[in-house]
């Protein structure tokens, strides 16, 4: 029996073995199949980082991280998902926390900002703390999640350095603006990364890019 395909779909350059690490762990029965937004572009086609709405941070093929903006990303991603679909996969799995709320196909796509709002939702939270990889997203993370409903404090940090000024900036926050769960807006984050995270607060701490890997296992 042919294995079941999976799409991997990634807003930079794939494969991106490093994000599709524990959905192969969770799905290690199917097949993964990657596609990328920018497989077909050379970094001198890239465009400017200068005014950019939504800027997102992802890698080229040869490992260099690069920032683009979400509307140049947008179109791409559509053409990478027609390329998955045409490959026969099942499902797609999205390997970003950005919104792409036009992001469709024939076959479900599991986008995990979309999956972080139900559960989100589903806790009765109004009151976020919401963590972003790079200063540059702060500002249009903030104007996102309040445009659905939520009151959010957001921050840049880094989770593979949680020492001590880190604690302080977090309960510091948590305090200040009585935050009720903390949102981690970013997929890639290492599970050991998060689990320390969980094991400092009271709050639940949702990372939106694993919840989206664990609700498409859980539903394939």
């Amino acid at each position: 029996m042919a294995r079941k395909r999976i799409g991997a779909l990634t807003i930079g350059q794939s494969p991106r073995l490093d994000l599709v690490a524990p959905l192969v762990h969770m799905m290690p029965d199917c097949e993964i199949v990657q596609a990328g937004a920018l497989d077909d572009l050379t970094p001198d086609e890239l465009p400017s980082i200068t005014d950019l709405v939504y800027p997102l941070v992802t890698q080229l093929h040869n490992g260099v991280g690069v920032m683009v903006d979400e509307s140049f990303v947008a179109p791409k991603l559509q053409q990478a998902q027609i390329r998955l679909e045409a490959k026969g996969v099942a499902a797609t799995l999205l390997l970003c926390a950005g919104t792409f709320s036009a992001l469709s196909g024939t076959r479900p796509i599991y986008k995990p900002f979309t999956i972080g709002r139900a559960v989100l939702g589903a806790l009765n939270v109004k009151t976020i703390g919401v963590i972003v990889p790079i200063l540059e997203q702060e500002v249009a993370a903030e104007h996102r999640w309040k445009r659905v409903g939520w009151e959010p404090t957001v921050w840049t940090a880094d989770l593979g350095n949680q020492d001590q000024a880190f604690y302080r900036q977090l309960i510091s926050r948590i305090d200040a603006n009585g935050l009720e769960c903390i949102v981690l807006d970013y997929f890639g984050h290492p599970v050991e990364h998060v689990n320390q995270l969980k094991k400092s607060i009271k709050q639940p701490v949702i990372d939106l890019g694993y919840l989206a890997i664990v609700a498409l296992a859980s539903t394939l």
